[in-house]
């Protein structure tokens, strides 16, 4: 999750504040001079910095961070996958929700994880070609993009694409979902030559 404040241009919120009765504000009371960044990996959060630099506005530079998130953090993140975007933009209150959840491919079946006597088969929905849905994160990004930033889509991917090109520091959450990762007998070979 990230949250992206600021004074001026739209902000993308996902807050959850801790407030005593005392601490209590109206959003007419609180004022950000400067952008803030929150996400699960620093260079997830710099990546978005650096398209607000470059003259993004806040859902450019959400863009960025998610992208990012999906090359430092594949294990719960990413463009495989899905999510959800909930935008607000501050110069017209415009509000809206983006579904980007992944879904069954079109020649799913109800019966597809059950074996011949009609029994579900263990961890078949969770590991293994059945188990993967279609991505609804990369039409997310293009459709955040498009709708609401000011960059292209191209330059608000190229944080990510530089992390992806000229790696990262491997942190323990990421070692330990490779080396559960490697144990898996369905690995590629592709992702043996890159992780192991």
């Amino acid at each position: 999750m990230f949250k992206i404040l600021t004074k001026h241009w739209a902000f993308i919120a996902l807050i959850f504040v801790t407030l005593t009765p005392a601490q209590s504000f109206t959003k007419d009371q609180i004022e950000v001079d400067e952008p803030g960044i929150a996400s699960a990996h620093p260079l997830a959060t710099q990546a978005g910095f650096k398209i607000l630099e470059q003259g993004g506005n806040a859902f450019d530079a959400a863009v960025a961070v998610s992208a990012a998130l999906s090359v430092v953090e594949p294990y719960s993140s990413g463009i495989g996958g899905g999510g959800f975007f909930l935008l607000y933009r501050s110069r017209d209150n415009f509000t809206t929700f983006v579904d980007a959840r992944e879904v069954a491919p079109g020649k799913s079946e109800p019966d597809m994880y059950l074996d011949s006597d009609r029994n579900f088969i263990p961890r078949s929905s969770l590991v293994g070609p059945l188990a993967s849905g279609i991505p609804g994160l990369p039409a997310a990004l293009v459709h955040v993009a498009e709708n609401y930033g000011k960059l292209p889509l191209k330059q608000s991917l190229q944080p990510a694409i530089r992390l992806a090109e000229e790696g990262f520091p491997v942190y323990s959450r990421l070692n330990r979902a490779l080396n559960v990762a490697s144990r898996s007998s369905n690995l590629s070979s592709k992702f043996k030559e890159i992780f192991l």
